[in-house]
């Protein structure tokens, strides 16, 4: 399985497809603190996989092993203080 990264910069639809993710990524600058929702699915509507916090200017990185499947896609709600996040994934077939 060949995997990929996505960087978003705003709440975003990553995929619209069933696949797998690798590794998330959550940044924030020195005075905002980490605070992302990531979805199993095309919008904040669908299944919640995972909560990621931390405080302001912390990194926070989550690593699933073996890889998450999702099941309806993936989309990221990132709170306004969030900077960037990272997604590595790959999407189709195993």
């Amino acid at each position: 399985m060949s995997y990929t990264w996505t960087r978003i910069t705003g709440s975003n639809k990553v995929s619209n497809t069933p696949g797998y993710i690798g590794s998330i990524i959550a940044t924030s600058d020195s005075d905002s603190k980490v605070y992302i929702i990531v979805y199993d699915g095309e919008s904040s509507g669908d299944p919640i996989i995972c909560t990621i916090r931390g405080l302001a200017g912390e990194t926070k990185q989550i690593i699933f092993s073996p890889p998450l499947k999702t099941q309806r896609g993936l989309y990221v709600y990132m709170h306004g203080d969030t900077e960037e996040v990272l997604i590595q994934h790959s999407w189709g077939p195993e």
